[in-house]
């Protein structure tokens, strides 16, 4: 091969160390305010209203449960159906 197809790496240059300095104090800063998957948070779910008796506090406890096994907060709004009314 020829010397001009070989790749040579070279001193880093002064703008590129600025960058990576830069990337990395905003990684710093950031960090504490990302949150992961197993952070604790808040839920909303809505669901339509069950048609049999004790079914909706089956869910809530189910949801209650999960909640409190994972630290996340859960809202359960439960959706009433009206029927075949029309608007």
């Amino acid at each position: 091969m020829t010397q001009s197809r070989l790749v040579t790496h070279s001193r880093p240059t002064r703008r590129t160390i600025l960058k990576t300095a830069a990337l990395g104090s905003v990684a710093a800063i950031a960090a504490p305010y990302v949150k992961d998957s197993h952070a604790a948070g808040t839920l909303a779910l809505g669901v339509w209203d069950h048609w049999v008796p004790g079914a909706n506090k089956a869910l809530t406890a189910l949801c209650s449960e999960w909640s409190a096994k994972n630290n996340v907060e859960v809202h359960i709004d439960y959706i009433t159906s009206q029927g075949e009314k029309d608007s």
